[in-house]
């Protein structure tokens, strides 16, 4: 059996910092050097000369021609074209790789290496589209949406970090290795569930995650967090992610941290005092509540109230036992479930089974199964 022992990884960013796409690429290269294999780091950001020119031209007409397009520079062929050369240049610069792999659906190294080449991301532009923006794409994004069908089309192995949506691609796609092989726990720290459990059941912290496009699920939740401050006065809400000007009136006790950045010592030590302090996490902007952040809380020995979107009931099931679902995202709803965690004699319970629910989505378990397929690229040639 061929062992893997280098890589190039391409990422939309340093892989090296914690900041890049929710810690992602720093956690996915770090457990890759941990088993041994050794990562060449690709950064295929954008090149800001060519972004900034094509931006000055191409940029304004389509905005104008095109006000909801979603369609940038970095969706453009121009940045297409200049990332495949960038690749070539890479792919020249370690011939010894014994894989490509690239953190995105956009770009891959099809058609130029007869290495395999892996994708591995969270969902297509075409899904998007589908599922998020509940829009069809316009004509400038459907060529873009063509050229990432193509790169899927072409590698050897695309791995998806849901079950939905790796369902979704193998009913759309021809390429039969599409996988999904769960999920991972983007976490700094180890968790010791029995100390943080005893400091969580004298704490009345909520806590809530997400940035602008989670405001709909924040609003609902400031409305019920003043309803209940009636019955629970000692009652604090954390927002991480949004900032006070991002709403119009805030009540006593409503703190807000704006984005918090893991790869600044500050900033990571605030986040986890506070997902170690917290009560309860409530996220129940409908279709999608935050995952990533939702299943962190989780391994932090959080109860959840979340809303029962595709992907979360496909992991979890539908009848959780670690918080409770908000079927409607509204302040009566969400009032009543955090009253039910609150009140809950098994609170201490929640909190095992939140963390028992996800203790096994470590990024070493996941890099292991990662390695696993690669090597077995290799066996099926």
């Amino acid at each position: 059996m061929k062992k893997i022992k280098e890589v190039s990884v391409f990422t939309n960013g340093g892989s090296d910092k914690l900041s890049t796409w929710s810690n992602v690429p720093y956690f996915f290269t770090q457990s890759l050097i941990e088993k041994g294999v050794k990562v060449n780091r690709i950064d295929l950001s954008p090149d800001p000369s060519l972004e900034k020119r094509w931006n000055k031209f191409f940029g304004r007409v389509i905005s104008k021609m095109l006000k909801r397009t979603s369609y940038q520079y970095f969706r453009s062929y121009t940045h297409f074209n200049n990332t495949r050369l960038r690749i070539k240049k890479a792919l020249n610069l370690y011939p010894e790789s014994d894989a490509n792999i690239f953190l995105t659906f956009s770009f891959s190294s099809v058609g130029l290496t007869q290495k395999p080449t892996i994708l591995f991301c969270d969902w297509t532009y075409d899904h998007y589209f589908n599922y998020h923006a509940n829009r069809k794409p316009d004509f400038l994004e459907k060529q873009c949406i063509r050229r990432e069908n193509s790169q899927i089309e072409g590698a050897d192995l695309v791995l998806l970090l849901f079950p939905s949506v790796a369902e979704y691609m193998k009913n759309r796609y021809r390429n039969k290795n599409i996988k999904y092989l769960g999920n991972v726990i983007n976490s700094v720290y180890d968790v010791s569930e029995a100390e943080i459990i005893k400091a969580k059941e004298n704490s009345w912290d909520l806590i809530f995650v997400g940035r602008s496009g989670y405001r709909d699920g924040a609003l609902a939740l400031i409305s019920a967090f003043g309803n209940l401050k009636n019955d629970y006065p000692q009652l604090k809400l954390h927002i991480i992610g949004m900032n006070e000007n991002d709403f119009d009136v805030l009540s006593e006790n409503i703190y807000c941290y704006g984005y918090l950045d893991k790869g600044k010592d500050e900033d990571r030590e605030t986040y986890y005092n506070l997902f170690r302090k917290a009560k309860i996490f409530i996220n129940t902007t409908p279709k999608w509540g935050a995952f990533s952040a939702t299943i962190e809380a989780m391994y932090f020995c959080i109860p959840v109230v979340v809303s029962p979107y595709d992907e979360f009931v496909k992991t979890f099931g539908e009848d959780i036992q670690f918080g409770a679902y908000c079927e409607q995202n509204l302040p009566n709803e969400i009032e009543k479930n955090i009253k039910s965690i609150l009140g809950s004699p098994s609170y201490s319970s929640f909190c095992f089974n939140a963390h028992n629910s996800v203790r096994e989505y470590t990024w070493s378990s996941y890099i292991d199964k990662v390695i696993k397929e690669v090597e077995a690229i290799y066996d099926n040639q």
